[in-house]
């Protein structure tokens, strides 16, 4: 099925790639799978710190999922470059079927114990570091360049969506029902998206290209083949080292993504920690409501995350990334600090929302951004990597986090929200940085 030929001077709306059959497919398949993963993401937290009452032991289980998933994301990568980002993603679901029906049993039988709880959080690391480049390389393969901001509009704000109702039906469904639903509920949003995924037809690769695309291509590609001394093609044959040293160099030979990854990587450092570790302790120590207060948290954040995934949609002129990227990580970082001396669930989740926001925000121009300006033989290695600034710095965060929250929570998010602001302060000094468009 051929990619649609869209006008470079079109503005499209946002709703406009679900004339697209595969698209329209991933779309309605992903969306239900985010479903369910909302209820996993409030079940699994939980779950460990009922069995261990630790929030050490619970920055460790997250860590365990996010060690595997950081040092395999370059690998998944070079996998759907050279295979298909829609094989990567079945095999990845079907996957995922199996390891959350056995989580299902464990806890219907209440068998569960700590050590399961590290494994299943390392098998799960270990499918999301192949199946998230495959999922964030899938779109520019499905619709046409013109398409691509109203389709990453359009998932991140479904996304945010979700993210406003799922975790309050999922914590509500947890203090109701009990985990084990929450969970049997994932498992069947992962069957649906598996047969989403079946019923998408092959397409072509490359769509009709304008003078200003192919002027863009041949920029890329003297990017890309400059940055390596002797190109390596994408074969079968070739090992996946060579195929993540390309990604690598790639990205360090093109100054502007450089410099974008490794500010996001040291910025989601002092963020992801504090937000997820820091969050849950408030739930269970600070907030009535146990596991319900969790899901409303974490639907505030999905409230503000959908506002912010729409706002590039009305904009009439979008601020350079730059500039965007240091405003935001500088609101982020006195929300941060904000929660932790807030003394209601009210005003927190109103913290939590601008965080929300913000980040849903540069979600979508970042992806928009590094999608335009990427070769397309490489994009799903170069995707890796911009998910590795975040998911690969993530285990370190947790444990910092766990370590600090189980001092003091007011400490832990402090320091984080200060440290965020110091950075912003100093990169803004950088016309490097500033003048990133």
């Amino acid at each position: 099925m051929e990619k649609p030929k869209v006008s470079s001077t079109e503005r499209l709306p946002f709703w406009q790639p679900l004339t697209v059959r595969n698209f329209r497919l991933l779309y309605i398949g992903e969306s239900v799978s985010l479903i369910g993963d909302q209820f996993y993401l409030v079940a699994l937290p939980w779950l460990t710190i009922l069995l261990t009452q630790s929030r050490i032991s619970l920055g460790t289980v997250l860590m365990a999922a996010a060690i595997p998933r950081a040092f395999l994301m370059l690998v998944g990568g070079v996998v759907s470059d050279r295979l298909s980002p829609r094989l990567v993603m079945l095999v990845s679901n079907a996957l995922r079927v199996v390891l959350t029906v056995l989580l299902t049993a464990l806890v219907i039988f209440q068998a569960t114990q700590v050590w399961h709880l590290y494994l299943f959080a390392i098998c799960f690391g270990i499918v999301d570091g192949f199946f998230i480049p495959a999922a964030k390389s899938i779109i520019p393969t499905l619709v046409a360049k013109e398409q691509l901001g109203a389709s990453n509009i359009l998932s991140q704000g479904t996304t945010q969506l979700i993210l406003l109702i799922g975790p309050a039906l999922g914590g509500l469904l947890i203090a109701t029902v009990g985990i084990e639903t929450a969970l049997a509920i994932d498992a069947a949003s992962f069957i649906f998206t598996t047969v989403t995924l079946l019923l998408m037809k092959s397409s072509p690769k490359q769509s009709a290209l304008t003078t200003k695309d192919i002027a863009l291509t041949d920029e890329l590609k003297e990017v890309f083949e400059s940055s390596i001394k002797k190109p390596i093609p994408t074969s079968n044959g070739v090992s996946f080292i060579a195929g993540v040293r390309e990604g690598l160099n790639y990205a360090w030979h093109n100054s502007a993504l450089r410099i974008v990854l490794l500010i996001l990587t040291a910025l989601n450092f002092f963020f992801l920690g504090p937000l997820e570790v820091g969050t849950t302790s408030l739930a269970y120590s600070r907030f009535p409501g146990g596991a319900v207060a969790l899901g409303i948290i974490r639907s505030a954040w999905g409230a503000g995350g959908l506002i912010g995934a729409l706002t590039p949609g009305i904009l009439r002129r979008h601020p350079r990334l730059g500039v965007l990227m240091l405003s935001l990580a500088s609101i982020q970082g006195v929300g941060i600090i904000l929660l932790g001396f807030l003394p209601n669930i009210i005003l927190a989740c109103v913290t939590i929302a601008v965080l929300g926001f913000c980040s849903g925000f540069l979600t979508v121009e970042g992806i928009t951004w590094i999608q335009r300006r990427t070769s397309p033989e490489i994009l799903g290695r170069v995707m890796s990597l911009v998910m590795l600034s975040s998911y690969g710095i993530a285990p370190f965060s947790y444990a910092v986090a766990g370590l600090l929250a189980d001092v003091n929570i007011t400490i832990l998010f402090s320091a984080a929200g200060g440290i965020m602001l110091m950075m912003a302060a100093l990169l803004a000094t950088k016309s490097s940085v500033r003048t990133i468009d």
